[in-house]
């Protein structure tokens, strides 16, 4: 039972991520608006799927992830989260292969960061959108997953994370998920919270060198044909959890303050596509496969 729990807790790459609201005490906005984005692409080798003990040959992977965030403070210590995001996966799959070769989402954010007192502060955020495997677009395409975080500031050095995500397409739509961010060197940092767990690094004033791992993926709809056209009709317009576990490491490269790339790399253990209401499952069958990702992220 854990260890299922744990596999859906990859589900949601923003599940319990650290609400990151130690700016908005230390450096109070007085009206300002922040503003945040994020730019990033990944790719995974051929990793060999399976279901049941039927192999279909390798897939490869090239994910496309991008989000934008306005942030106007409207009270004193309450900042509204206003924007956007798409995420992509393409697989590059053998022919007459029983998955989608694409799983995609477009959504809109919509929340709050609220510093509830001096050591307190909480996100709330929705993300309704269009959650599915092709660009035709219907009703049924539509989630609106559900991410809550709240943070403790037991000092400068330790922060302390609780964090709720909600998402009815999942097997288990609500799980709940803790960690720490917990500076115990000077140059050390271990930032044990889901979906990026890591240790860090820092080798000086513009770089960050870490090690750890990252939990991808998410819940998607099916088109209305996909079961028909692979002889099972309980695969047709129902949900899919994709889960992807990365274990590895990379640099983080401060641009200046507000700017920053990131470039990392390691092994793919574990992947799974989830078709949970018509109880089918797809794994991988081979040991797994590397992986390469860079990003680009911004805030001012």
């Amino acid at each position: 039972m854990l260890a299922q729990v744990a596999e859906d807790s990859a589900e949601d790459p923003f599940a319990f991520e650290d609400p990151g609201l130690q700016d908005e005490i230390s450096a109070p906005r007085s009206g300002r608006v922040a503003q945040e984005f994020s730019l990033e692409f990944s790719y995974v080798g051929d990793m060999e799927m399976e279901q049941g003990n039927a192999s279909f040959g390798d897939v490869d992977t090239i994910q496309t992830q991008a989000s934008y965030v306005v942030s106007p403070e409207v009270a004193d210590g309450f900042l509204l989260r206003l924007g956007g995001s798409f995420n992509r996966f393409s697989f590059g799959l053998p022919n007459a292969a029983p998955i989608p070769n694409t799983l995609q989402n477009y959504n809109a954010i919509i929340g709050f960061d609220w510093a509830l007192s001096d050591q307190w502060l909480m996100r709330f955020e929705v993300q309704p959108g269009i959650y599915n495997t092709n660009s035709d677009v219907r009703w049924n395409d539509v989630n609106v997953p559900i991410v809550i975080g709240v943070s403790y500031l037991q000092s400068p050095q330790v922060q302390w994370v609780l964090g709720l995500s909600v998402d009815l397409w999942r097997e288990y739509p609500v799980l709940p998920g803790a960690g720490v961010r917990w500076q115990f060197a000077e140059d050390w940092v271990l930032n044990a919270i889901v979906p990026r767990p890591r240790l860090e690094y820092k080798l000086n004033r513009a770089i960050d060198l870490f090690v750890g791992a990252e939990l991808v993926g998410g819940s998607y709809r099916s088109s209305v044909d996909h079961g028909s056209t692979h002889g099972n009709d309980k695969l047709n317009d129902t949900p899919i959890s994709y889960s992807e576990v990365r274990v590895g490491g990379g640099l983080i490269w401060r641009l200046n303050p507000g700017l920053s790339v990131n470039v990392n790399g390691g092994w793919v253990p574990f992947r799974r596509m989830d078709f949970n209401r018509a109880d089918t499952q797809f794994d991988k069958a081979s040991e797994g496969a590397p992986y390469a990702q860079i990003a680009i992220s911004g805030s001012f």
